[in-house]
């Protein structure tokens, strides 16, 4: 990833307040089928604002965690203040520089390994892992609630954003923003992991968690995606602030509320013996 790039510039507060941390199961899944225990040392891609980063320090496990964003790292280093096995780097993964010469035994990445660049992102963990160490990915995204209300409403949604849309435009001092959003079609993830050549995937779990969000908390949703935000970005404020006000609008005709499904989905990979 471009090391100018900060998806998150300017949200990284409302993605806190709005994103959900990972099921307990996922996370006990991991240090189950990783054989991991608290002298182990891991290392955290993209780390955002320590959603995952706090579920591994709470186990007493020593992170180091890397993020690129300074709006996030200053939310991932209060909340990682009481935890002294965590350290943090503010820095592109693929501009960061293993110092200290540590061997990890796990590198995870939660919600962002898509965001890195694939001519770098697997060799480079190859060459941290000690041998048969594993790298670990995990992502959520949005499952459809194919009611006719729903569906009647998401149209009504899309209209209004592509209304505004229409009228942005991109500021000079514009954030930069991919809005890759991480969902994939057909299983490209292991297909992408596999293809480097360097890990074999040996589990791929999957986890459902229901949401209800009033119309103000899915707004806050929406805003928290980059895609949605570089919208925002283009629009002058009043009219930003109008786009949003339709969209409430819109969810208040269909009841209020927005009920949707997260589907986590989980991959383990084992490091291979190739030569790096």
């Amino acid at each position: 990833m471009d090391g100018k790039l900060e998806p998150y510039k300017g949200i990284a507060v409302t993605y806190e307040e709005i994103r959900p941390s990972y099921p307990e199961q996922l996370i006990e899944d991991i240090i189950l089928r990783t054989g991991l225990n608290n002298s182990d040392r891991l290392l955290e891609l993209g780390a955002g604002t320590g959603k995952a980063t706090v579920q591994f320090a709470e186990k007493g496990f020593q992170v180091q965690a890397i993020e690129i964003g300074e709006d996030m790292a200053e939310i991932l280093r209060k909340k990682c203040s009481a935890y002294e096995k965590v350290q943090i780097d503010v820095i592109a993964f693929e501009e960061w520089q293993n110092n200290s010469k540590v061997i990890y035994d796990m590198i995870y990445c939660a919600q962002a390994f898509h965001w890195l660049e694939p001519s770098i992102k697997y060799k480079k963990c190859h060459n941290l892992l000690k041998e048969e160490g594993y790298l670990v990915l995990f992502w959520y995204s949005p499952g459809e609630d194919n009611s006719l209300m729903a569906l009647k409403r998401q149209v009504k949604i899309n209209e209004v954003i592509n209304r505004y849309k229409d009228d942005s435009y991109i500021k000079a001092d514009a954030p930069q923003r991919k809005e890759h959003d991480g969902v994939y079609k057909e299983d490209e993830r292991m297909r992408e992991i596999e293809a480097s050549g360097l890990f074999t995937v040996t589990d791929i779990l999957e986890y459902v968690q229901e949401t209800k969000n009033d119309a103000d908390m899915y707004i806050k949703t929406m805003v928290s995606v980059p895609s949605f935000a570089a919208i925002l970005d283009g629009l002058e404020k009043q009219d930003a602030e109008s786009m949003m006000t339709d969209i409430r609008n819109v969810i208040m005709e269909f009841g209020g509320y927005v009920r949707s499904y997260l589907n986590f989905s989980l991959y383990i990979a084992r490091k291979t013996a190739h030569e790096a």
